[in-house]
């Protein structure tokens, strides 16, 4: 087993993909177990409805069939700050590899707390999108190779951002390419990956005679039936990080690469697009010896597999030269997933190194599909090498199970990835519904939509998961998002039940955070101080007569909260507020409580603190003694530099004679908390939780390690978050008789000068595709950039012969200024036309 302090180990700790037939990675895997191909044909109705010419489905050599991915015009562009026509114009490719790359990345754990070194490694195939778009062309630059430079800018991630491309072996090039950035360090954090979607047609393509396509529509990898390949479409990433960083923070490790190659055929095949046996043989050799383990280990090969006459036999013999020159005769299992998923070109390797991923993780070898007879061109008799055409448990070799994937792109680039299953961790607590202590479980969403379908998601999941696991998940290894909503619950049951009942988000709002030292209960929050705060356990001291370690807790309880911007305070609690507003050190504060306390308990022995409350006016003369000076002193010398929101804290001088404040129990003293949404009081440890959680949703940020044990709890396997998907698609063109029509004529000036707020309208609403404007609209609000500011300076020019800059937009910046602007221009246009000498036709516009 690979040894943690391996420095050239990398773990695998996120995946995510999009395949035919398998819109997550779960069914993905059960659908691999299952043998379920999904090349299916097209009924010519769906070929109709997909816009296929008949012409083109007439053909002989059209073969409806393709390995297609579902929805692929459906994109959360909301989420990602992009207009509805900025989304429109974006190749579908990048916007589907954008929600894979959030799910890869949340999947991982990763929320960008500990930074934000994050590489990006991917590709795609060609942008054939734009031929759709017609003359509406795209607003920003769409070239295949933005594809990271977008990743990195919509998800903030900063470090090397590189667009791969090696055609059919792109993604296995970007994941060798990630490890090498990982282990260079230049990164932390590696995201590779690809997508491939064929358009303008993913239901079918042509087979052309002699061509590497199958005329039949089936995908058989190394069968003597072996007709040729078949295209598809599909999407995946992956998260890569150094092993024993993932060991270290934690995150779950679902596979180790041990070892990668990269290399080209050169001029030694018979054509460009031909395969060559020494270049795929010595780049096998190559990951080997990277990866430095014995290669009879190696039990499973995910090869590439096209089914194609000449490629499955090169690729074989390549294998069989590898292990012959290092002495390997160990049985070794042969698969490919092309038969299942169809060939994805750029993202063809990325479905073999997950499927081989789940493969070394779970202990188990998928079925290759279509695979009945060995190709009599492949022999493989007493060479150990096998392919399997059924589910099986992972051969057994006396060590940790390994498995290597292979990629080859036409232009012969190869590469070769070896990977080794995870290293063992203790085993898990059993998981029951066996309730436990309470526990805070933070669910967030971008929109009320997205957040129903996240809670009932989350309600089909927990139950089977620990609660510990599934708070810490929640808590510390997903993104916090605007709409946000948190339940208290005992077990992953009881959440479970709460989370099945309907529930709305909170938006975030202001927050007093009320202090009264009689509803802290010594046996509450107190009992629970030393678990989960272990840093105070040598500060805490033995517990005092007079309710002291009580106080320290709720100071602990403040330093939890430091970000909630109200705080108010009665009693003793007024000292708690002044220590959590930084105006009194935690020390003086405590001391203060503490004199509090003894006074109170002189004036009425044997009284508690909620009795208290009504005899104050009995011990008023006791705070005002000379002991209390200092501290009234360093209030007052400190209170100047508190900074409190409006109908916060009272000034300084007026701090020490709030001792007969209303009682902070149910509702606030209107003196000190002014229209905020959420009134809490500290109190027992339940009590507590539910502040903090309501504090959480009203926006504040939680220091969850003060909240659970930091210890305790593992990535939970949380579904992937849902998107609020809506279609982005460029308009259907209009016949040829509609497109010979005339397009009405452009208003005149004078039409242009009576409305210009009317015409600048109709521009917002085309370029940044909203259905309505508002006068008091800002354009960047809207969703408007710089770029596409050019296209509305652009357009303004055509229709209204009024030029403005980005300066005019910033300034400007609701609909309305900017209208007012155009007109004012459009006044001095006129002003200026009329004192122009009426035979001077030299006078032109000036261009800047």
């Amino acid at each position: 087993m690979i040894a943690a302090e391996d420095g050239q180990a990398v773990a695998v700790v996120g995946m995510s993909c999009r395949f035919p037939g398998a819109p997550d990675l779960d069914r993905y895997w059960a659908g691999l177990l299952d043998g379920a191909g999904a090349l299916t044909p097209a009924t010519e109705p769906e070929l109709a409805a997909a816009g296929v010419p008949e012409s083109l489905r007439r053909r002989p050599e059209y073969v409806p069939v393709s390995g297609r991915i579902e929805d692929f015009d459906l994109f959360d562009a909301e989420y990602f700050g992009l207009s509805p026509a900025e989304a429109t114009a974006t190749d579908p490719q990048q916007r589907l590899f954008l929600q894979e790359a959030v799910h890869a990345l949340e999947h991982a754990g990763w929320t960008g707390a500990d930074g934000r070194r994050v590489g990006v490694f991917c590709g795609s195939g060609e942008n054939t999108y734009a031929q759709l778009l017609g003359q509406d062309a795209p607003v920003v630059p769409d070239s295949p190779a933005t594809l990271p430079l977008r990743v990195s800018y919509h998800l903030d991630l900063r470090g090397p951002s590189v667009f791969v491309s090696s055609l059919c072996s792109t993604s296995l090039t970007a994941v060798h390419l990630a490890r090498r950035s990982l282990l260079a360090g230049d990164c932390d954090l590696a995201l590779a990956g690809a997508v491939n979607l064929r358009l303008p047609d993913h239901h079918g393509y042509l087979a052309r005679p002699g061509g590497v396509a199958s005329p039949e529509g089936a995908l058989r990898p190394f069968d003597r039936e072996a007709s040729g390949t078949v295209p598809g479409s599909g999407v995946g990433a992956v998260v890569l990080k150094r092993l024993d960083a993932a060991l270290r923070d934690g995150d779950t490790v679902h596979a180790v690469v041990r070892g990668s190659a990269l290399n080209n055929d050169g001029a030694d095949r018979q054509s460009f697009a031909a395969p060559s046996v020494r270049g795929q043989r010595d780049v096998v050799l190559a990951a080997l010896a990277d990866a430095g383990v014995d290669p009879g280990d190696i039990a499973y090969v995910e090869a590439h597999g096209t089914g194609t006459s000449l490629g499955d036999p090169v690729e074989i013999a390549a294998l069989l030269e590898a292990r012959e020159r290092l002495g390997v005769t160990t049985d070794c299992v042969i698969g490919a997933v092309k038969s299942s998923v169809g060939h994805l070109d750029s993202a063809a390797g990325m479905a073999g190194f997950i499927k081989a991923v789940l493969a070394v993780r779970e202990g188990t070898v998928p079925p290759t599909v279509g695979h009945e007879e060995l190709n009599p061109r492949i022999r493989l008799d007493g060479t150990g090498l096998r392919v399997n055409g059924r589910a099986e448990p992972w051969p057994q070799t006396g060590g940790p199970r390994r498995a290597a994937v292979t990629a080859l792109g036409i232009g012969g680039t190869n590469a070769h990835v070896v990977l080794e299953e995870p290293p063992a961790v203790p085993a898990a607590p059993a998981r029951s519904g066996e309730a436990g202590p309470a526990r805070i479980f933070p669910v967030s969403a971008h929109s009320p939509r997205s957040f129903e379908r996240w809670r009932g998601l989350l309600a089909e999941r927990v139950a089977g998961l620990t609660a510990a696991d599934v708070a810490h998940t929640l808590q510390h290894r997903r993104t916090p998002r605007p709409l946000r909503r948190a339940w208290l619950a005992t077990s992953a049951t009881g959440l479970a039940a709460a989370l099945s009942e309907p529930a709305a988000p909170v938006e975030a709002g202001p927050v007093v955070l009320g202090l009264d030292p009689r509803n802290l209960a010594p046996h509450g929050l107190d009992a629970r101080l030393p678990e989960f705060l272990p840093a105070l356990r040598a500060d805490l001291g033995s517990p005092g007569e007079d309710g002291t370690e009580v106080l320290r807790a709720a100071l602990w309880a403040l330093g939890a909260l430091a970000d909630v911007p109200v705080l108010a305070g009665a009693g003793a609690g007024e000292y708690l507020a002044l220590a959590a507003a930084g105006v009194l050190a935690p020390e003086v504060a405590l001391r203060c409580a503490d004199g509090h306390g003894r006074a109170v308990a002189a004036a009425l022995p044997g009284a508690d603190l909620s009795a208290c409350e009504r005899h104050l006016d009995a011990v008023e003369a006791e705070l005002r003694t000379a002991a209390w000076a200092p501290a009234a002193r360093e209030v007052r010398l400190a209170g100047a530099g508190v900074r409190v929101a409006p109908g916060g804290l009272p000034p300084a001088d007026r701090l020490l004679d709030m001792t007969r404040g209303a009682v902070m129990g149910a509702e606030p003293p209107a003196a000190t908390c002014e229209g905020p949404d959420l009134f809490a009081a500290l109190g027992a440890w339940d009590r507590w939780l539910a502040l903090v959680a309501h504090c959480w949703e009203r926006g504040t940020d939680v220091p969850w390690h003060l909240v659970e044990g930091s210890g305790e709890g593992r990535v939970a396997p949380l579904p992937p978050y849902p998107f609020e998907e809506t279609r982005h698609w460029p308009a259907e063109a209009p016949p040829a008789s509609e497109a010979a029509v005339p397009a009405p004529a452009r208003p005149t000036p004078a039409d242009a000068r009576r409305e210009p707020q009317e015409h600048l309208a109709a521009i917002w609403q085309e370029v940044l595709g909203v259905d309505d404007v508002q006068p008091d609209d800002s354009f960047f609000l809207l969703g408007g950039h710089s770029l596409l500011a050019s296209q509305v300076m652009a357009r303004i020019w055509e229709r209204l012969q009024v030029r403005v800059s980005l300066g005019d937009l910033l300034e400007a910046e609701t609909l309305e200024g900017m209208a007012g602007l155009v007109a004012e221009r459009l006044a001095a246009e006129r002003l200026f036309t009329s004192l122009a000498p009426a035979a001077d036709d030299t006078v032109g516009t000036v261009e800047l």
